[in-house]
């Protein structure tokens, strides 16, 4: 889920930011994002899971994964073309691993998640599309493979 980002072009035109939902790169979660006090949060909300009868994944903790803050991302300077961003932290639910994020939006209401260790040009940026579909009882949602 974290572990290969997809390179992507960053967005042409940046939006404002507008609560709602997310889904993964690699189409495996949905991602609910909301402000908290003057950052924004991301909290795993769905979860894709193979077979339906299988149990919702628990995060490094012994945790469900449901409901688990993945990011918080603090407004920062805009970027080179004065769209406006946020840095912060995201959490690996899986193994705890940190990495650094920087993410903005487009005019279409796409996110856009840098991560990386270190320096920000070593990481690589994520295109994660807004979700529209529907989140079942206990997070979980139909097959997320884009369609």
């Amino acid at each position: 889920m974290l572990a290969s980002f997809v390179f992507v072009s960053q967005p042409a035109r940046a939006a404002a930011f507008s609560p709602g939902y997310w889904v993964s790169a690699q189409h495996q979660i949905v991602l609910q994002i909301t402000p908290c006090g003057g950052d924004l949060c991301g909290f795993i909300m769905g979860i894709a899971l193979d077979h339906p009868q299988d149990p919702m994944p628990k995060t490094w903790k012994g945790d469900s994964q449901c409901g688990f803050l993945m990011f918080r991302a603090s407004p920062t300077d805009p970027d080179g073309q004065g769209n406006p961003q946020w840095k912060g932290v995201l959490q690996d639910p899986r193994d705890g691993k940190v990495y650094r994020l920087i993410i903005k939006f487009d005019a279409q209401g796409n996110l856009y998640l840098h991560g990386y260790v270190g320096l920000p040009m070593l990481g690589e940026t994520q295109l994660w599309p807004r979700f529209t579909g529907q989140v079942l009882p206990g997070c979980r949602v139909p097959a997320l493979d884009g369609s």
